[in-house]
């Protein structure tokens, strides 16, 4: 148990104790608005660090985790304290938290509807046979209550934040999220266990063993490659795949009607001097 007069201040001293995983007893020391509002302006600051690491490194989250609760706690703890405290409203980071979290429940739900017995386990055929990512995004996303009051909320430069947002997520862990074949199949072949003089001079010693080798084939055509392979990830890759494409619609369809706009706006302006 840490000592509860603790200088917040001491940033220092406070992320020493995030790191090992005090968060818990830094929470329960900290008594007032002042110290808890400090506390969570570390704690955002490391949980932005973790996240990155995380983009980079695919490290288990366990420590983003346990910020992420933490985070969620003091801002209970404080508009307890302070019923005025909220925290900024980020119309962007609403945006994207709802698109990952239909996106992330959509994958979950389908997984759990599938029967092995029913549906078999490859898992290509599978997502060949669910619904296409543009069907999904009609039925599950652009249909939500939520969804579409943020998107109504956001401006042009959130959305595009947010399209760069999935763009950067999609890029960097494309080959590691995603279902994907290597150019080669792992096969059992027979191998000789002596050597062709030892077989020459032995006969009777003309033993064999199995063993896995790779066989190369066409590109793509191999065994899946564990990257891992799992229906949801590659499913969650395929859906956020198309959320960045309606997006990118979306912020074409605004420039064009910003375009119209400054056109109409040349055209008066047009008229006008030629009126004078």
């Amino acid at each position: 148990m840490l000592d509860s007069r603790i200088n917040f201040k001491n940033e220092k001293f406070v992320k020493e104790n995030i790191e090992n995983w005090h968060t818990e007893d830094l929470i329960s020391a900290a008594t007032t608005a002042k110290d808890l509002s400090s506390l969570l302006n570390i704690i955002k600051s490391i949980e932005k660090t973790k996240s990155l690491e995380l983009l980079k490194t695919r490290d288990t989250p366990e420590h983003w985790m346990d910020l992420y609760k933490a985070h969620l706690i003091i801002a209970q703890k404080l508009s307890e304290l302070d019923p005025k405290f909220t925290e900024p409203d980020s119309t962007e980071q609403n945006l994207f938290d709802i698109i990952l979290s239909l996106s992330v429940r959509g994958a979950l739900h389908e997984q759990i509807d599938l029967d092995p017995e029913t549906d078999g386990d490859d898992l290509n055929k599978i997502i060949a046979e669910a619904d296409t990512p543009s069907d999904f995004y009609d039925k599950e996303i652009e249909k939500d209550d939520d969804f579409c009051d943020a998107l109504e909320k956001a401006t042009f430069h959130d959305v595009q934040k947010v399209h760069a947002k999935l763009a950067l997520i999609l890029s960097k862990n494309n080959n590691s999220y995603t279902l994907k074949r290597s150019s080669f199949k792992y096969e059992s072949v027979k191998v000789q266990t002596i050597s062709f003089i030892g077989k020459a001079l032995f006969p009777q010693l003309n033993k064999t063993k199995h063993v896995i080798s790779k066989t190369p084939c066409g590109t793509g055509r191999g065994d899946w490659v564990d990257t891992p392979t799992s229906y949801i990830l590659a499913r969650l890759n395929d859906i956020l795949t198309e959320t960045k494409s309606r997006l990118s619609i979306k912020l074409s369809e605004y420039e064009d009607h910003q375009q119209a706009k400054k056109r109409r706006r040349q055209l008066i302006n047009k008229l006008m001097f030629w009126k004078k």
